[in-house]
């Protein structure tokens, strides 16, 4: 039997702070769990697309035109697959996991839709090849009220909270 406090729980009651507008009580994630998961997660996707990247590398250095092609064709395919379609399914890709983050809808409080994930992905994705929008982005939610969320969260109306 534990030495700690047992405190009643009610029904509807959260011990986490419940935001203004997020429809389920989640504890909002830390925005350096946010940022640790980010960081893991293009570390894993880097790896994932290099292996066949290299190769494609190669072909173009060789003179082969429909490798180039290639290359942008695997890029995205490859920031979808890894990026998108785990949020879509699980809400949360490996990086996110490892951290403790998981990405819910904001009015129903479960797994992005489709459009809805790859949006957010392709989002960050374009933001992060623009200098100083890639950095505001990212910072966003660090400041933002009541839930925490940068540009990529508000067009797919969704919320990085705790797993």
């Amino acid at each position: 039997m534990s030495n700690l406090p047992h405190y009643p729980q009610h029904p509807g009651y959260s011990p986490y702070p419940h935001p203004e507008g997020l429809a389920h009580p989640f504890a909002l994630a830390l925005p350096g769990s946010r940022l640790g998961a980010r960081v893991l997660d293009v570390i894993i996707w880097y790896v994932v697309y290099m292996s066949l990247g290299w190769w494609l590398a190669d072909e173009i250095d060789a003179g082969n035109d429909t490798a180039r092609t290639g290359l942008l064709v695997w890029l995205l395919t490859s920031y979808l697959i890894y990026f998108a379609l785990p949020i879509w399914q699980f809400g949360s890709t490996l990086g996110k996991r490892i951290c403790g983050v998981r990405i819910v809808d904001r009015e129903t409080g479960g797994n992005p839709g489709f459009w809805d994930a790859t949006t957010r992905e392709l989002v960050w994705g374009v933001s992060i090849v623009i200098p100083v929008l890639g950095w505001t982005n990212s910072l966003r939610c660090t400041w933002d009220q009541p839930l925490r969320q940068c540009w990529h969260d508000k067009l797919a109306d969704s919320v990085a909270v705790e797993r």
